[in-house]
Formats: C-alpha cells, structure tokens, sequence
C-alpha cells in the first residue's frame, strides 16, 4: 500500500470520526422519508449550481448596473453603505431567482409529462 493510500485512508477515518456517523444518520431519515440519495445528491448538485450561476449573473447585473446606470449606481451605493453590501443583495435575488426558475420548470414538466 503506498503512502497516499494511507494517508487517505487516515483522513477519511479522521473525518468519519468527526463526523459521528452523521452521515449514515441522514440517509436513514431520508430513506424513512421515501427519499432516496440519487435525489438527494442531485438537490445538493443543484444548490452549488444555483450558487455559482447567481454569482456569474449577479456580477453581469453589477456590472452592467454600473457602466449604464452611473447615477442610480451611486444612489445604490449610498443606499446599501457599500458595494460589497450592494452585490450581496443582487447576488441574493439572483439565487432566489435561480430557483423560482427551476421550481417552474419542473412545475411545466410535471403538468406536461404524462406517466
């Protein structure tokens, strides 16, 4: 067995000691819950990619924000006491924005889809 192989392994048993088995717990209410891990792990796949996308498009809207609207741009500037505190504000609209979006497409093909 060579030494990476050891050290992973004692880093996974370092984390599933921290853990607790926290993570067997979890499956196991989910699957009293009828929720199974594929469809579990595809929520947390698509809270990451809502993250990501809000970024990107909380930026663009930043962006174009500034270079086009100078004057509401200083306006929202003062508003919020920074532009740190102004993107988080975009950056958080555009994440609920994300998944109202997905909540309506899989409204659409559940209404579409027939079984």
């Amino acid at each position: 067995m060579g030494l990476g192989k050891v050290a992973s392994n004692s880093a996974f048993k370092q984390t599933s000691d921290l853990t607790g088995g926290a993570d067997k717990k979890v499956f196991r209410a989910l699957s009293k819950a009828k929720i199974n891990k594929k469809r579990f792990a595809i929520e947390i796949l698509w809270f990451f990619a809502a993250l990501l996308i809000a970024f990107v498009v909380g930026f663009l809207v930043f962006y174009l924000i500034g270079e086009y609207l100078t004057a509401s741009f200083t306006e929202y500037i003062k508003m919020f006491d920074s532009a740190t505190k102004f993107y988080f504000w975009i950056f958080l609209f555009c994440v609920i924005g994300v998944y109202i979006t997905r909540l309506i497409v899989w409204a659409i093909k559940t209404v579409a889809v027939k079984e």
